[in-house]
């Protein structure tokens, strides 16, 4: 009998498009903690626990835009781990009380990543009893996706008996994009990755970020991708409002950013094969 938490990952790839191209989407809001995201904080955990950065009793602090935070609360409430979670004010409130009910602290600070990070590092030097897996720069948060996610896609589609052409993924920390377009390149070495941003300028798509703020995330190979697009939240609400609405998938809005972005691919490219992911399930924010 497996626990609660081995129940991360093996989530469904579906069908969501078959003209005028094959859209399929990996639907993460059936991980146990609702996103993607629970891949992350459970690798990044456990690699810590085996290699002893991590001890019971231990505080763990992260910076996040929700998901990774839930994940990490949900695993941390599991695992026997105190956590405070860094977050944004317009962080929708239904994710903010998640982590509250796991038992996290939840800390408002709007200023940007590259502000609070070395912040965070210099309380840890000067003796904070603070254990920060930093999912920027953690590896794991790539090697989940790599190990993970991309694998499962591979398997997923060849039942199908089909290849893929193209490869969309909103960018956050990059890691996801990152670990999945390693995997995929390897198997279809001609597939084409493309990251999905918002518009500078623009109000924030939740769970996605503009790399042009000027915070790269270091765990993100920006080789890796062929192409991007950049969209309003206008633009991300329409492929969810649309998913939900002629599809019945209830998705956030960086899921709605990577529909409306597969179906401009299908319109220009007939007859490929596009896959993307859905990070999470849109009842947080509501």
């Amino acid at each position: 009998m497996k626990t609660f938490i081995e129940l991360i990952g093996n989530t469904p790839l579906i069908k969501v498009e078959e003209l005028p191209a094959k859209i399929y989407a990996k639907l993460e809001g059936f991980n146990p903690g609702g996103s993607i995201k629970d891949r992350t904080g459970l690798r990044m955990i456990e690699t810590a626990e085996k290699n002893g950065t991590l001890k019971k009793g231990d505080t763990l602090i992260e910076v996040t835009s929700g998901n990774t935070g839930i994940a990490m609360a949900m695993v941390a409430a599991a695992k026997g781990y105190n956590i405070k979670v860094i977050t944004t004010s317009n962080t929708a409130q239904g994710k903010v009380k998640m982590i509250e009910k796991f038992g996290g602290e939840v800390i408002f600070d709007d200023r940007l990543r590259q502000e609070i990070i070395p912040e965070i590092k210099e309380r840890i030097a000067n003796g904070e009893n603070l254990v920060y897996l930093n999912q920027y720069e953690n590896e794991e948060n790539v090697l989940a996706h790599y190990d993970g996610t991309g694998k499962e896609i591979i398997e997923q589609i060849e039942a199908e008996e089909q290849q893929i052409d193209f490869f969309v993924a909103g960018i956050g920390t990059g890691g996801t994009i990152t670990g999945i377009a390693r995997k995929l390149k390897e198997k279809y070495p001609n597939v084409k990755i493309i990251g999905v941003v918002p518009q500078v300028g623009h109000e924030i798509i939740e769970g996605i970020k503009s790399i042009k703020e000027g915070f790269v995330p270091p765990v993100m190979d920006e080789k890796l991708i062929d192409e991007m697009y950049e969209l309003t939240e206008e633009q991300s609400l329409v492929g969810r409002d649309y998913l939900a609405s002629s599809k019945g998938i209830l998705v956030g809005p960086s899921s709605g950013a990577s529909m409306y972005v597969a179906l401009e691919i299908a319109n220009k490219n007939p007859g490929s094969v596009i896959v993307t992911v859905f990070p999470d399930r849109g009842e947080r924010y509501i």
